[in-house]
């Protein structure tokens, strides 16, 4: 795996680019029951994994050009792909599972959703724009469990490219179920971060430590709130063979 210069390409201002809309789970009940600090040190954390994300790409030859920019205010984290080649949509993938993956392994409960489509991005006037980003953060709203669910924009684009690409490489990191969503189960394309949940960072996971992992945000949640750690059991179970 090749190294490259770490220098940032241009972004074109409009463009065909993936999208995620993460959001942080019952972050007013998390405002309440811990301190400033506590929250603080939190966020700065998942800042440190923002400046990880977005420079990792440029240090590997085998992502081409690939990029990701990254925007975090109060409860929302949004993830930006520089275009929609495949070489973004692969590192696109891999950021958001390590964004996400990192949240979920200091206890921060997330579930968010993904889109793709025509979207304005301006990092220096702070401007962003698309129906892509309405996308994602309305199939964000309907997500039922700690995860990450593609709109079918995500599905129409890997259909476009599965005959000239070979999608092994995204296969590990994506999988189709019937996946939990407020208004009952529908099959959707999801993102598979419980495969790279560990232990500890030195061992790989089993499927008991992953369990484990999941029923620990039982012991900062109560009533409605379980549900997203119920169904995340569950959908868990029942991919168990993917993991």
């Amino acid at each position: 795996m090749g190294k490259k210069k770490s220098t940032k390409t241009n972004w074109k201002p409009t463009d065909n680019r993936f999208v995620a809309f993460l959001d942080i789970l019952g972050f007013k009940d998390l405002v309440m029951r811990k301190s400033h600090d506590e929250i603080y040190k939190s966020l700065n954390g998942i800042s440190k994994t923002k400046k990880t994300i977005e420079e990792a790409a440029l240090e590997i030859d085998d992502f081409g050009d690939a990029e990701v920019y990254v925007v975090s205010f109060s409860d929302s984290i949004v993830i930006f792909s520089k275009n929609d080649s495949f070489e973004n949509f692969h590192y696109f993938l891999l950021a958001t599972r390590w964004m996400f993956t990192k949240a979920f392994n200091n206890q921060i409960p997330i579930k968010g959703a993904i889109a793709h489509g025509e979207i304005s991005l301006n990092q220096r006037a702070q401007i962003y724009f698309g129906q892509a980003i309405i996308d994602a953060y309305l199939m964000e709203e309907d997500v039922n469990y700690m995860g990450v669910v593609a709109h079918n924009s995500i599905d129409n684009y890997i259909s476009k490219i599965k005959n000239e690409k070979d999608l092994t490489r995204i296969d590990a990191i994506l999988f189709e179920e019937k996946t939990p969503l407020k208004y009952g189960l529908l099959t959707h394309t999801n993102l598979n971060w419980f495969r790279i949940i560990k232990k500890d960072v030195n061992e790989k996971a089993e499927i008991e430590d992953i369990a484990i992992k999941i029923n620990l945000f039982k012991k900062s949640s109560s009533g409605t709130a379980r549900k997203y750690i119920d169904n995340t059991l569950t959908l868990f179970t029942k991919i168990q063979n993917l993991i």
